[in-house]
């Protein structure tokens, strides 16, 4: 089973921002890593396009089953509970407003409704040292400096080179 972590990131929420995810196997080789800023993002919205992105990526390696991880409890509950009740009630919190991006959630529902997925999505702890979780977030802030530091300081091997 490989690990897919996730992260996002927005300088003024909506403003400058980004996401990343990076493909790990178990012995914390990078197998795989993805980046992207926008101009104007919120730091939800940076943090659901890294899930989308590395879901998009499970879809073309269905060869392997993935746990993908994220510091977003707001992603995360979604992922596993809340977007199925949003569904059942056309896209409507609980007070009866459409939920806040709502597209990408549309977007991402259909991935989490296919019978069998190959991936789990999971919270892990942000900021606190989880290898895959710091170079996530040095991709989501566009920070190749530290992501590199990060891989020379860990004896990681990036396989993607």
């Amino acid at each position: 089973m490989l690990r897919i972590y996730t992260d996002g990131s927005s300088r003024g929420n909506p403003g400058e921002g980004g996401y990343g995810f990076v493909v790990m196997d178990d012995n914390n080789n990078i197998l795989h890593y993805f980046t992207k800023t926008e101009s104007l993002i919120t730091n939800n919205q940076a943090e659901l396009k890294a899930i989308l992105r590395a879901i998009d990526y499970t879809q073309s390696h269905k060869e392997n089953t993935y746990l993908i991880y994220s510091d977003s409890a707001y992603c995360v509950n979604i992922c596993n509970n809340w977007i199925f009740t949003w569904a059942k009630n056309d896209w409507k919190n609980s007070k009866k407003k459409t939920i806040e991006n709502v597209n990408l959630i549309k977007y991402l529902y259909e991935y989490l409704i296919i019978d069998f997925n190959n991936f789990q999505v999971l919270k892990t702890s942000g900021h606190s040292g989880v290898i895959g979780n710091e170079l996530a977030d040095a991709l989501a802030t566009n920070n190749k400096d530290k992501f590199f530091n990060l891989i020379k300081e860990n004896n990681i091997t990036n396989k993607t080179t």
